[in-house]
């Protein structure tokens, strides 16, 4: 097993660390994962338009499905086959962009944090 470093910050005691900045990261592409399968499928389910008079919004927030779902049934894929392909590309999709979101998180407070720690050592 391989054994992890720890962060310490500058003027605390020996035994205080930082936690690690991927920390969280899989829970939060497991929640955007189940937040896009859920709209996906709710919006599905409520009869939304798949193929003609697609709103806007709907464009937009399930970009990645239609184009996922359109390029398997372009396939030969059936049309629930491919809808089901389309509700797990936009779930993949949002699982990619809470783990960026994550990843951005932790960035921005680790610099407050490190310029917080700058001042106080001058």
């Amino acid at each position: 097993m391989k054994a992890t470093t720890s962060m310490q910050r500058v003027g605390e005691p020996a035994g205080a660390t930082v936690g690690r900045p991927r920390r969280g990261v899989g829970h939060w592409a497991l929640a955007g994962f189940g937040l896009g399968v859920i709209a996906a499928s709710a919006y599905l389910l409520l009869d939304g338009e798949y193929l003609w008079n697609v709103p806007r919004w709907a464009n937009v927030v399930f970009y990645p499905g239609f184009l996922a779902g359109f390029q398997a049934y372009q396939w030969g894929v059936s049309v629930p086959a491919s809808k089901v392909v389309g509700v797990l590309a936009v779930g993949l999709a949002y699982a990619v962009l809470t783990a960026l979101a994550r990843f951005a998180w932790f960035a921005l407070k680790h610099r407050r944090q490190a310029a917080a720690l700058r001042r106080n050592s001058e």
